[in-house]
């Protein structure tokens, strides 16, 4: 697996992967443009993170998720990682300044200036990136960015980037490429939707249900305050039920689906009145659920 990291600062450098999308350089994000579930997810699981470790969230940016997007692209389709230029680095087959970033001539400030070319964002931005040799995921992505110490640190403002205050966080997954943007100043954008979510505006006079049974496997689509052990996000009840079937004889487990309003459904192994607990429950389950993580719903 090709898996590379890169934090730009002024002091280190290490190496990263953004996504992009079709209308490449616009100054105006497109009225469309929306984050796919695999972005989705792993914004949630960043910000889930954070909050495990004492953080508060961080706001979804459109100007940062766009110029992930962008990048990804364009490094999956024109490649300018090549030579000695490294994956930070942006090519000159788009409406951008070309950056050939690396250790002996490094452009950090090309690197960093790419979401006030791309977007209105007034801010600089920082970068995260992720690759391999096949299609990725948000689960493969974020397990490896929290388990290697640089990484870890960049997500949760530890170590050089503990005076860093993120108010603005991008989201971008094309392919075998994943990036997740960081700006110190907010967006004056509204947030990205989720491409196959149902908006705000279409879900504020939805029923909130306390409990509903799809299949056989309960469905919690209000908040309860518990904390669940998540060990899968699905975008249909049945696809949820199947998947949540598979559990439901395992001993010490209580199988429920989460409903949020976005139409999403989460499959819980099991649920805990602390944090505490939660966190005891996540390392008992480690060996068989290698990617779970937990959510207060």
């Amino acid at each position: 697996m090709k898996a590379t990291l890169l934090i730009n600062s002024r002091l280190l450098f290490l190496i990263f992967l953004l996504a992009g999308l079709n209308a490449l350089g616009q100054k105006g994000i497109p009225d469309d443009f929306c984050l796919s579930n695999d972005e989705y997810r792993l914004y949630e699981m960043i910000n889930a993170h954070r909050v495990l470790n004492g953080l508060k969230e961080i706001p979804l940016s459109a100007s940062l998720s766009y110029v992930a997007r962008t990048h990804v692209i364009d490094l999956y389709t024109n490649h300018p990682d090549t030579s000695i230029c490294n994956l930070n680095s942006w090519s000159d087959k788009g409406s951008w300044t070309p950056c050939c970033h690396n250790k002996y001539v490094p452009q950090e400030e090309c690197i960093r200036n790419k979401p006030k070319e791309l977007t209105g964002y007034t801010g600089e931005g920082y970068e995260l990136t992720y690759a391999e040799v096949f299609n990725t995921r948000a689960d493969t992505v974020f397990k490896f960015w929290s388990t290697i110490d640089e990484a870890n640190e960049f997500l949760l403002n530890e170590g050089r980037w503990e005076k860093k205050n993120w108010r603005a966080i991008g989201i971008g997954i094309y392919k075998s490429y994943a990036v997740v943007w960081m700006g110190q100043k907010t967006d004056a954008l509204p947030a990205p939707e989720r491409c196959s979510g149902v908006s705000a505006s279409k879900t504020k006079n939805v029923r909130n249900e306390t409990s509903a049974a799809i299949g056989s496997i309960p469905v919690i689509s209000s908040k309860t305050g518990r904390f669940y052990l998540i060990v899968a996000s699905l975008q249909s009840d049945a696809d949820a039920q199947k998947e949540a079937t598979k559990y439901s004889k395992l001993e010490g487990t209580n199988i429920m689906i989460l409903k949020n309003m976005q139409g999403q459904y989460r499959v819980s192994i099991n649920d805990y009145p602390t944090l505490e607990e939660a966190k005891q429950g996540k390392t008992k389950f480690e060996e068989s659920f290698k990617g779970a993580w937990i959510l207060n719903y």
